[in-house]
């Protein structure tokens, strides 16, 4: 059995200039190096491969990286998904071939105790030398991408990284038993799959969620102003819990406003009126007793989540506010998180196409089930269902379109 333990450098910095981000669904970022190691019976070789990182052509490393590839049984990663999402992208094949994934080996081997391992804190924890922090610390921590950092740094971080990754790897062996082995080679099949999933995305109609969003937040509005008529409350912020807190358990609040505290003498403005900012307190008295034990830390504040409003008896005014408020609640997240949310998401992360390309995550719940992030694939709001579009729906309007 011959084993290949492979890692990948990539921009991270091109989506966002102070939060690293190496989605490779983006079109902005690209991949920068490949480290690969292969061990073969007794023998070792160690790869280091440039893609983009000069002017100079790559095609024939990427021959060379499929070459190995081809020429062994099992490909060896940390976070696999991410790296093997790289090479396809790239135009590298890796199909019939066994893929392990140490995070997510670590993770079952710890009881799925551990989200998300990451290599330097494994590496440690198995005796073996940390990451080299020299590359976060002095290039991505000061805005200079992985394609400008020094080539003799980059190199030396990436063998670093495949030198923890072998040595994780052949030390993850000794606790892989008759218990676990059946789990570990079934999570490392699924994955896989899971892979293709997040490739394909699914697609979203990102102008009819748009369109949808203002609607709703118009609703929002008129909740808004609703809500102010009632409480009297002319600065009344529904997304406040200070401010709730005060409208419906009663108690002061500052609050800032503006006055006119002059003249402009001299400038463009002169003779126009000069307004500051100066704090008011304004009291209210109470409508509705608060449940017992949810004071706040703040004194004279109560907690005002949707669970707590739900929980009062309340009746009157009271009632109408957290009515309000609970409807008003229900229409923020859907257009927040959804209607507007999403497509926020898309431009943010930079995916073409209308795809939404979510996770799928193996090593982030402790029971060991499935999860999803950026966004929660399982756990979208049933009334959006409609904005997700079939590929098929898609490919038959136009071609009828081009028929006609």
């Amino acid at each position: 059995m011959n084993y290949l333990i492979i890692d990948t450098e990539t921009t991270c910095l091109k989506i966002h200039p102070t939060k690293p981000n190496g989605n490779p669904f983006s079109k902005k970022n690209f991949l920068v190096y490949v480290g690969i190691l292969s061990i073969k019976s007794h023998s070792k070789q160690y790869y280091d491969f440039p893609i983009e990182y000069n002017e100079e052509p790559y095609g024939e490393n990427l021959r060379q990286i499929q070459k190995l590839i081809d020429e062994h049984d099992i490909l060896v990663f940390f976070n696999a998904k991410f790296d093997l999402h790289w090479l396809d992208r790239y135009g590298i094949s890796f199909n019939q071939k066994r893929c392990y994934d140490i995070q997510l080996v670590e993770f079952i081997l710890k009881n799925q105790k551990i989200k998300f391992p990451n290599l330097n804190d494994v590496a440690i924890s198995y005796g073996f030398e940390g990451k080299l922090d020299i590359v976060k610390k002095e290039y991505w921590d000061n805005g200079i991408d992985t394609e400008q950092i020094p080539r003799e740094i980059l190199i030396k971080y990436l063998y670093q990284d495949v030198l923890q990754s072998s040595e994780v790897f052949f030390m993850q062996q000794k606790y892989i038993n008759s218990k676990n082995k059946i789990l570990i080679s079934l999570a490392n099949q699924d994955l896989i799959t899971l892979l293709e999933i997040e490739k394909n995305g699914m697609l979203y109609d990102i102008n009819l969620s748009i369109t949808e969003g203002n609607k709703i937040q118009e609703e929002i509005n008129e909740i808004d102003k609703q809500l102010k008529d009632i409480t009297a409350f002319p600065s009344f912020n529904g997304n406040s819990g200070d401010h709730i807190s005060v409208v419906l358990f009663g108690g002061s609040i500052t609050i800032p406003y503006q006055e006119i505290i002059g003249v402009y003498k001299t400038g463009p403005r002169a003779g126009q009126e000069k307004l500051g900012w100066k704090e008011k307190e304004i009291y209210f008295p109470r409508l509705v007793d608060p449940l017992p034990g949810t004071e706040l830390k703040k004194e004279g504040y109560f907690e005002t989540n949707i669970e707590a409003l739900r929980s009062v008896n309340a009746s009157g005014t009271a009632a109408k506010i957290i009515k309000l408020l609970l409807n008003r609640s229900k229409l923020d997240k859907l257009v927040n998180t959804y209607l507007h949310g999403i497509p926020k998401l898309i431009e943010e992360q930079g995916w073409e196409g209308s795809f939404i390309h979510g996770q799928l995550n193996q090593c982030g719940a402790v029971t060991g089930r499935l999860s999803s992030s950026k966004p929660n694939m399982q756990n979208m709001d049933k009334s959006i269902q409609y904005l997700f579009r079939s590929r098929y729906e898609t490919r038959r309007s136009s071609y009828l379109c081009r028929k006609s």
